[in-house]
């Protein structure tokens, strides 16, 4: 199985990339830290079986010049989705976020109502959503039943 993880928190990234190795022992992980590298790598053919999603990221990645890559964008990952739709990418997307609230008033939203908000505008790419927490498992228990159930879908 090809992974792409677009994530640009490294400590989460490492961890994700972590658990990917304990469960799915033969999988391949490509990372990309910012839209526009998530957006190039996922216009490449074939590139992945599924993507992890973050929620919020810089448009770029980082340089000497920005280290930052940019201010984090809310919605990175919904902008990803939908130029995953038009662009008709149908890789099974996974969002794996560390916040509960997105946004600013008075667009803010709660993870409930973004992840229906998902659901409702880009199935059946948009797989679901997982609240990644590094103190606590629980994160990882979600991600592997989607994982497991894209899998399923697959064969």
């Amino acid at each position: 199985m090809r992974i792409l993880l677009i994530e640009d928190d490294e400590e989460k990234s490492e961890n994700i990339i972590s658990f990917i190795e304990e469960e799915l022992s033969c999988a391949e992980v490509e990372t990309a830290k910012s839209f526009n590298a998530g957006l190039r790598a996922l216009i490449r053919p074939n590139v992945a079986d599924v993507v992890l999603l973050d929620m919020s990221m810089p448009n770029f990645n980082p340089t000497l010049d920005d280290p930052s890559g940019g201010a984090p964008e809310h919605f990175a990952g919904r902008d990803l989705l939908a130029q995953m739709k038009l662009r008709g990418i149908r890789v099974p997307t996974i969002v794996v976020t560390m916040f509960d609230l997105f946004g600013d008033n008075p667009n803010k939203m709660s993870f409930g109502q973004l992840e229906n908000e998902l659901r409702e505008d880009y199935s059946p790419i948009f797989c679901g959503m997982v609240y990644y927490n590094s103190g606590q498992e629980g994160w990882k228990s979600s991600l592997r039943g989607l994982i497991e159930k894209i899998q399923k879908s697959e064969k």
